[in-house]
């Protein structure tokens, strides 16, 4: 069944609309069949996108408006001729908050929340009982004042909702310890800081890097995407006692993409040629994500070159093999190759349940860059990356200290990206280090998880603060 979760949430709502617009016996099972397979994958734990804490939330906004159309409206149908439906207007009715409720399911599917509160709950379900209401009152109309008003109508609430449901987004999404004013701080620090750019060749292409500031040398990693433009708050707000090194890895924006296939012991050997050519024999090296794996490959490699390695929520869902993300993983995969980079890179978003404030604090330009390797990471790297075990032998061996690190978001919201940090610290016998906010808070908490990274280099590498 897996796999068939994320279609099903998505078909929901349409095929709902469908049997609300014009009901029938065939639409209404079309519709039924589809609510079925999502609950079998919810009761049965199969769902990609499932919070424990949330399963009441969306077995109550599949069974309850379901049972009200197999009780009200199928068998009302089974007895009317189909032809005669418009003069039963009220046949309707329960297929159209199915609609609704389908929505609503999407809706907190996708808009991550740390605890679901009365709060939380009301911002979506008030707006949306209120478009049920007026939906009930049009329907009950025994002559409507024709197509176009019904249409304009119903583009109407519908558009009412959509807002309603991005406002109630944007005021309960997940953003722990947020504040603009550090944001601003650190965009107005990031056009200040100067900025020396650089090329290497090596094993057949042109890895784009960038140096900020001076001091001792952090190689800084990127995750999916990997562009040097994770990190740009970051890079600016440690420039003053650091030199920070960034870079696009091999395939992404402005380095080049002449491999053909992908290794992670090349990205290692790729960092550590960005690190010569920075002028630099030996770095801390901090990554994020498969930028993390990076890193935990360079120093089970090169141990010589790395300092320490700070690892922020490495997605090694194969450390301890975890079927249902290694499963959605692959159904990634096949829905990039069928239909399309955009259509897997949303897949593979949809469960990472950032924040939707971090998608509005991004660098500019940023999203422009990404946008051209979405198919190379979904098809090329993703696999790889979320398949990597890390070689525990080797890097006790090295004695290079290994910082595993969650954000605290990640750890209350339960994320596959999350779980792997800590049975790496288990395994390695080494403190779970826990920074603020959720995957990629260097973006909408930039000062405060600087901060917690200034000081977990502080304490892992006895560098004294300026």
């Amino acid at each position: 069944m897996y796999g068939l979760d994320g279609p099903a949430l998505l078909l929901m709502p349409a095929l709902w609309l469908i049997v609300g617009s014009r009901p029938t016996r065939w639409r209404c099972a079309a519709a039924l069949a589809v609510n079925a397979v999502f609950l079998v994958e919810v009761l049965g734990d199969l769902a990609w996108f499932l919070d424990h804490d949330k399963r009441w939330l969306h077995v109550a906004l599949t069974m309850l408006p379901a049972a009200a159309v197999c009780g009200w409206t199928l068998p009302r149908l089974i007895r009317t001729r189909e032809s005669h439906w418009p003069h039963q207007p009220w046949l309707a009715v329960p297929a159209k908050g199915a609609a609704l409720c389908a929505v609503l399911n999407l809706y907190f599917a996708v808009v991550p929340h740390e605890r679901i509160t009365p709060a939380v709950l009301a911002a979506p379900l008030v707006p949306a009982a209120a478009v049920f209401l007026a939906i009930v009152l049009l329907s009950l109309r025994d002559h409507p004042r024709g197509r176009l008003a019904r249409a304009s109508l119903g583009i109407g609430l519908a558009l009412a909702l959509v807002v309603a449901l991005g406002a109630a987004a944007m005021t309960t999404s997940t953003v722990t310890g947020y504040a603009a004013n550090d944001l601003a701080e650190a965009r107005t620090r990031a056009v200040r800081v100067p900025v020396r750019t650089g090329r290497v060749a090596t094993e057949g292409d042109n890895l784009y890097f960038e140096v900020r500031g001076s001091g001792p040398p952090l190689l800084m990693i990127g995750g999916a995407q990997g562009d040097a433009g994770f990190y740009t708050y970051p890079a600016a707000l440690l420039a003053d006692e650091y030199q920070v090194i960034t870079y696009d890895r091999r395939g992404h924006s402005r380095s080049t993409r002449n491999t053909t296939s992908f290794d992670i012991a090349q990205q290692a050997r790729d960092a550590l040629a960005v690190l010569r050519a920075a002028g630099h024999d030996t770095a801390i090296v901090f990554g994020n994500s498969a930028g993390a794996i990076i890193a935990l490959e360079l120093a089970a490699r090169y141990p010589e070159a790395v300092t320490a390695v700070i690892a922020h929520e490495p997605p090694m869902i194969a450390l301890e093999p975890d079927r249902k993300s290694l499963a959605f993983f692959a159904a990634v995969g096949r829905t990039s190759r069928l239909f399309g980079a955009e259509a897997g890179m949303f897949m593979f978003s949809m469960p990472v349940g950032l924040p939707f404030a971090a998608y509005g604090s991004i660098p500019a330009d940023f999203s422009t860059r990404t946008a051209e390797s979405q198919a190379y990471f979904v098809e090329q790297e993703m696999q790889d990356f979320v398949s990597y075990r890390p070689d525990l032998v080797a890097l006790k061996a090295g004695k290079v200290p290994i910082v595993p690190a969650v954000g605290v978001t990640t750890q209350a919201t339960n994320r596959y990206y999350g779980r792997p940090a800590g049975i790496l610290a288990e395994r390695l016998d080494v403190p779970l280090v826990v920074f603020p906010g959720h995957h990629m808070s260097y973006f909408d908490l930039p000062r405060s998880w600087t901060e917690a990274l200034r000081g977990t280099l502080h304490r892992t590498t006895s560098v004294p603060g300026r």
